[in-house]
């Protein structure tokens, strides 16, 4: 009998042992809230003209890019774009005012452009982040490659981006025509964002 209660009692001891060590090995996710710091950022955008002769180049100035950061890990974290299409600079008012139109990008039924991953995965050159990208009340699956630059202390981080997207497959200037020059506007636009992250205050 006492060989059983000692042998109960050191079970009991292990097992009141081996529950607090897996208590502490599993900690809740550390999240971090960050956000563009737009007043150091840039989205910029380029589209060869007339068989390309030249390009255009453009950019938005009003954006939010939120990221939710899950342990430092970014094969577990989120992001989130919003661009305000009427924010659109290209330098020339007159131009500016044609791509707001329903000729483009139809900013009075179609005011934003968004993204938001669904994943994002490792690469040899930095990440893929996987999501839905919507513009022109269209919506498609596109992947965005993009890099960390560096980063400075808790909150800030640098991150660079480059891609191409089709304006057809969204119907952007999809039936527009140059009253001279036949072609005149690329299909494929050339986008480049680099930015760095703030702490996102909360809503």
């Amino acid at each position: 009998m006492k060989v059983l209660k000692s042998f109960l009692k050191t079970l009991i001891a292990v097992l009141i042992i081996l529950l607090s060590a897996n208590g502490f090995s599993h900690h809740p996710p550390v999240e971090k809230k960050l956000t563009a710091e737009t007043n150091h950022s840039t989205l910029l955008f380029s589209v060869p003209i007339a068989g390309g002769l030249t390009k255009v180049t453009g950019k938005f100035n009003a954006y939010i890019i939120d990221i939710d950061l899950i342990d430092n890990d970014w094969t577990k974290s989120r992001i989130r774009a919003n661009i305000a299409v009427n924010s659109i600079d290209t330098g020339i008012d007159g131009r500016d005012e044609h791509l707001r139109s329903a000729d483009f990008f139809d900013v009075e039924n179609y005011p934003e452009i968004t993204f938001v991953s669904e994943r994002i995965e490792t690469t040899a050159e930095g990440f893929i982040a996987y999501g839905t990208f919507s513009m022109h009340g269209q919506s498609k699956n596109i992947k965005v490659p993009f890099i960390i630059t560096g980063v400075d202390g808790e909150n800030t981080i640098g991150l660079s981006s480059r891609l191409s997207i089709d304006r057809i497959d969204y119907g952007v200037g999809a039936d527009f025509e140059h009253s001279a020059i036949d072609n005149f506007l690329a299909d494929t636009i050339n986008v480049e964002i680099d930015f760095w992250t703030k702490k996102r205050k909360e809503q």
